[in-house]
């Protein structure tokens, strides 16, 4: 892979034309981001490292950055993207220190005012060349194991009349979209409304994202890239997979970490790589 121009507008703009979508992969601990680079590098994809603000003030903003520097040296087309920003001092410091994009969840404002501090952080952003992305209908749940069924919920699907005047009064470069996606995995799989994403085709051009990619229907997500998706956010899956795999690899007699997260590198990487064939990104 070696195209002209290596920004992720580059590789957005190719993914919504060769219709496949780029993951992006939360981290909080070393051995995630380990396993998100080993994987993106195997399958010489391009990926989104993603800081929601709780991950980013545990990790570190500035740590990010230069850890997401380093890590170009072993393979170059991975970005960094403050997942979920509603602090706009935070969001701010993120494009200060050099983040490739930032989203902004104003989903809890009144249209209005989501509209109308966008448009601020579009200002600010794209003055230093960085992407942001918008959302409107706040996307249900967290990133956690939920016990319970999910039920669909379309009073919070898109509206879209809302999306289109608010895409075109905030100049966002890309929508998180509410088409029945929610954050964390449920007993049941989250299926998705592709007659919905259909109509919002016809009317955004933006890059359209998809939250909550963990647990979602694998048909449907391919059905979803088929029809314009061009980035998927997937953080609870590698979660469970981190807790899982290092609980597992703790029970052996070793207290050496060097002896156990090996194996927890290797079993998130697996899971990622899952996806990022999933994706169509191989």
């Amino acid at each position: 892979m070696s195209p002209k121009n290596n920004s992720l507008k580059y590789f957005l703009q190719k993914a919504q034309k060769e219709k496949w979508a780029i993951g992006q992969f939360n981290f909080s601990t070393p051995e995630q981001l380990d396993a998100i680079v080993l994987a993106a590098k195997k399958a010489k994809a391009p990926v989104i490292l993603g800081t929601s603000e709780g991950e980013a003030k545990f990790f570190g903003l500035e740590k990010a950055v230069i850890l997401r520097n380093y890590y170009r040296k072993i393979f170059p087309y991975i970005y960094l993207n403050l997942d979920h920003g509603k602090d706009i001092n935070i969001i701010k410091k993120a494009v200060d220190f050099g983040y490739d994009c930032v989203h902004f969840d104003g989903g809890d404002l009144s249209l209005k005012q989501n509209i109308e501090t966008a448009k601020k952080i579009v200002q600010y952003a794209h003055k230093k060349g960085i992407l942001v992305e918008g959302e409107i209908k706040s996307i249900k749940g967290g990133s956690e194991t939920h016990k319970g069924i999910l039920k669909f919920d379309k009073k919070r699907f898109e509206d879209i009349p809302q999306a289109i005047k608010f895409v075109q009064e905030t100049g966002v470069d890309s929508l998180a979209i509410n088409i029945g996606n929610v954050h964390g995995t449920y007993r049941n799989k989250i299926r998705l409304d592709i007659n919905l994403l259909k109509k919002i085709n016809k009317e955004l051009e933006v890059f359209l994202v998809l939250h909550g990619g963990s647990g979602t229907d694998d048909n449907d997500i391919k059905k979803a890239v088929k029809n314009r998706i061009v980035k998927i956010n997937i953080n609870t899956e590698l979660r469970e997979v981190w807790k899982k795999s290092l609980l597992k690899h703790l029970k052996k007699r070793t207290i050496k970490p060097y002896q156990i997260l090996p194996f927890v590198i290797k079993d998130i990487q697996d899971k990622i790589e899952e996806k990022i064939k999933l994706f169509g990104n191989r």
